[in-house]
């Protein structure tokens, strides 16, 4: 199925559900590490993954295209792990993502989609397959929760 907008590629799908992980590998790529494999060493991460969470990061505008991290980057690393304000960094990069904007519009909505309808929507933008679709799709949604405060309420 050919993709329906050229401005989202399938790789440009955040495939990361974890948002620590995916600070860590910011931290590490911070400290000034540019080797992916040695990231990975670093944080006791996969290799894989690592790639993984720097597509994110990058989806996300945490990371350039260059792996260096951009000011809305070093905000987030400027927060406390698992803090309020680190859920509130990463929810304004997930609403100032054009990727996320695009493919999940109402991610952090007080209603939001649920799996099968944003993997339609992610499969309709990328034309990836529904089955991978659909798996991305619970990693927006991993995304969802973890920015989420105690009470189930985005925080603001």
């Amino acid at each position: 199925m050919p993709r329906s907008t050229p401005d989202i590629a399938s790789a440009d799908v955040p495939q990361a559900p974890n948002l620590a992980r995916l600070r860590a590998v910011l931290t590490a790529l911070a400290d000034g590490e540019s080797n992916l494999d040695l990231v990975a060493e670093e944080t006791d991460i996969s290799a894989r993954h690592v790639g993984y969470a720097v597509r994110a990061a990058q989806a996300l505008d945490l990371l350039d295209r260059d792996r260096v991290l951009t000011p809305r980057g070093h905000a987030l690393l400027e927060t406390e792990q698992e803090s309020v304000a680190e859920r509130l960094a990463f929810r304004q990069a997930i609403e100032g993502s054009r990727v996320l904007r695009a493919l999940a519009p109402s991610l952090l909505s007080a209603k939001p989609p649920t799996k099968k309808a944003l993997g339609a929507r992610i499969e309709k933008l990328t034309g990836l397959s529904k089955a991978t679709a659909e798996h991305r799709a619970g990693d927006l949604l991993a995304w969802r929760e973890q920015v989420l405060d105690d009470d189930g309420v985005v925080t603001s």
